[in-house]
């Protein structure tokens, strides 16, 4: 009995020494690569037409009867259209960064078959219709600002004008509003433009042409603020019964500046407004690209990025 004991150990010990003693981890999944950003089919189409409304600019620069100014509103036509180019291709338009995604591939500027103003003119009018389709269709209340305001630079260099210029504001990411919290900000903008118009025209000699171009303003500023006001879902407040102008308003010169000022700051109410959306947000889109002709007409340069303070 004992030898067989020890057999039995001695057998125990000699199959111990065969065994592995690593102790098994169990595998754990590879990690999940980072998703791909995907560019919206709004945003794709917006960036496509920008950069056709660059070729376009770019080929007037060697069309036939090109004004002298062109090359340097071109130049800030195109500065201004590439940082819409820059968010439009980021992976958040909002926050910007480094672009991810490719242009559509375009063919050397060439002279316009056409005449340069039908050129800019079709270009520009692709480029306004596009971002103003990605506006209405954005969900988030910044990332409709930002279309909205790239659709106001586009109709601004619809003609060769006001070149535009760097701004002090640029798109980024901010708490939402109300469409109730945001129509007296846009109604009071147009009381000051109102007041501005009327101080002015007051101040002008009788044979000033600036004279003609406030008293038509004046009229169809006052029906916007009227649309603003009946739009208004409670008693509207109270007008103040004078503004702080811009200017000093005492030569045609400082007259012209400071209503180019003020419709920039209605354009800016507008913007806001065009950020809450709501029902209306298709009108206040309208209002707001249009007050982008107002800004010019007065000879004020639109900056880079309209509508964001």
């Amino acid at each position: 009995m004992r030898c067989g004991r020890r057999a039995v150990l001695a057998a125990l010990l000699v199959a111990g020494c065969g065994l592995d003693p690593t102790i098994s981890q169990p595998s754990l999944p590879a990690p999940e690569p980072d998703p791909t950003p995907s560019q919206t089919a709004e945003a794709a189409e917006a960036a496509a037409a920008v950069a056709g409304l660059v070729a376009a600019i770019e080929a007037g620069r060697s069309a036939e009867g090109a004004p002298a100014t062109y090359p340097a509103w071109a130049d800030a036509a195109v500065t201004a259209l590439g940082a819409v180019l820059d968010r439009l291709r980021a992976a958040d338009p909002v926050a910007g960064g480094e672009p991810v995604f490719d242009l559509p591939p375009h063919s050397p500027a060439t002279p316009p078959p056409a005449g340069l103003e039908e050129s800019l003119a079709a270009a520009s009018t692709a480029a306004e219709t596009s971002l103003r389709r990605a506006a209405l269709a954005a969900q988030a209340q910044p990332l409709r600002l930002l279309y909205a305001s790239a659709a106001c630079t586009s109709r601004g260099l619809t003609t060769v004008g006001a070149a535009p210029v760097e701004g002090e504001a640029e798109p980024r990411h901010f708490q939402g509003t109300t469409v109730a919290a945001s129509l007296p900000i846009a109604l009071s903008h147009s009381w000051a433009l109102i007041y501005g118009l009327g101080v002015g025209i007051g101040r002008l000699d009788g044979d000033d042409p600036l004279r003609d171009l406030g008293t038509a303003r004046l009229a169809t500023a006052k029906e916007l603020r009227n649309e603003l006001r009946n739009a208004l879902p409670a008693v509207a407040p109270v007008q103040p019964a004078t503004f702080e102008l811009p200017t000093a308003m005492t030569t045609s010169e400082e007259i012209r500046a400071g209503w180019g000022a003020l419709e920039l700051g209605l354009l800016e109410g507008l913007g806001r407004l065009v950020a809450a959306g709501g029902p209306g947000r298709e009108r206040w889109l309208e209002l707001m690209v249009g007050a982008a002709d107002s800004v010019g007409a007065m000879g004020r340069p639109l900056p880079h990025w309209p509508g964001w303070v």
